[in-house]
């Protein structure tokens, strides 16, 4: 179960890592600030459409398994990251669909981040 009513689980995984490669922080997290599900719905549609996605049963209901990774955002200077967010392009203006707030990872320059974003819906 979770939060959003039952039909919508989501889960996170940062990885921040320097320029070397090693990994210099991770971050994962259920809970979001900012959901926007008349967006979020429509954007899962589209991705579900997209690959092949695996649908599974639990207690006799079917969920699909939706995993994304977002491109890798390099940094080009020193800063503080403090939240991830993902977001879509819905009529030619990015759309927030869902963020989360975390404790801050300091970065520096040729620093990256990855985020993987795993959607579990209740399908038909």
């Amino acid at each position: 179960p979770s939060e959003f009513g039952g039909e919508l689980f989501i889960f996170v995984q940062v990885t921040v890592r320097n320029s070397d490669g090693t990994l210099i922080a991770y971050l994962e997290s259920i809970k979001f600030n900012n959901l926007n599900l008349p967006a979020l719905h429509p954007f899962l549609d589209f991705e579900a459409i997209r690959g092949n996605d695996p649908v599974i049963v639990i207690d006799g209901e079917n969920y699909q398994i939706i995993r994304r990774a977002t491109q890798s955002q390099l940094f080009d200077s020193e800063g503080l990251i403090a939240s991830t967010s993902l977001s879509d392009i819905e009529d030619g203006k990015n759309t927030l669909l869902v963020r989360f707030t975390h404790d801050g990872c300091p970065v520096e320059s040729g620093d990256t981040s990855e985020a993987v974003w795993t959607f579990v819906r209740s399908v038909s």
